[in-house]
């Protein structure tokens, strides 16, 4: 009876301290699910390299983006390259990017249409959105002119420090990768920037007209690359506001 009783004795204690443990654990998930409540967490992924890698939700940000010209507006063109084809791929591929990382995201056109520029202004106030891009393509007649340029315009001053900080970062970030040349930003009255409400910007993504510019276009991976940095500085400028 004596050796039955130390066994039971055990297993009891043996089981209350699993019990322990587990509380234990459990209670710790809680803390932590509990410190993080409230924040844009939606999962936790452990990677490759052991960490847990954490996706925010950022679908309470909306991003605008838009296609320069479409349908019977070509836009700049060289040969068979036309502006208009060019500038959907890349918005195309900033759509990927950005919904990949949780963002809503807002076409002014996703087809090869003409969308009047009044109407692509009236789309971007519909949205209700944080960020306004425009992407298009340079040319001149001067074919050593190359590089990207970031263009931004306030007709009312009110946002003019909020423009110019979109234009710097977008320039700075689409330079990245693939040997762009940089031109920096520069203020201009363009339609579709004066008739947004919201930060905005347009991103002259290389010349057509130059000929180390137009190889780069002519490249899918280019065309990526550029669209995912055009992308970073979207999220920088984001994320700076906060």
């Amino acid at each position: 009876m004596r050796i039955a009783n130390r066994k039971r004795f055990m297993f009891s204690c043996i089981f209350f301290t699993l019990i322990l443990l587990l509380f234990g654990k459990n209670q710790m998930f809680y803390s932590r699910y509990s410190a993080v409540r409230g924040q844009a967490v939606v999962e936790a992924a452990k990677g490759k390299d052991g960490f847990s890698k954490v996706k925010q939700n950022n679908s309470r940000y909306t991003i605008i983006l838009d296609a320069g010209h479409g349908g019977i507006d070509k836009g700049t063109s060289y040969g068979n390259m036309y502006e208009k084809n060019l500038t959907l791929k890349i918005v195309k591929y900033e759509q990927e990017y950005l919904q990949n990382k949780g963002y809503n995201v807002v076409l002014t056109r996703d087809s090869d249409v003409l969308v009047p520029l009044k109407e692509i202004g009236n789309r971007v106030n519909a949205a209700n959105g944080n960020v306004f891009v425009s992407v298009h393509v340079n040319s001149i007649s001067d074919p050593n002119f190359n590089g990207i340029t970031t263009l931004y315009y306030d007709p009312k001053g009110y946002q003019s420090d909020e423009r110019t900080k979109l234009a710097k970062i977008l320039e700075n970030e689409s330079v990245k990768s693939d040997d762009w040349y940089n031109r920096g930003i520069k203020k201009q009255n363009i339609a579709i920037l004066r008739y947004s409400k919201i930060p905005c910007a347009l991103v002259e993504c290389g010349f057509i007209t130059n000929k180390s510019d137009r190889d780069k276009l002519s490249k899918d991976n280019v065309l990526r690359n550029l669209a995912e940095n055009i992308c970073d500085g979207i999220i920088k400028y984001i994320n700076n506001r906060e």
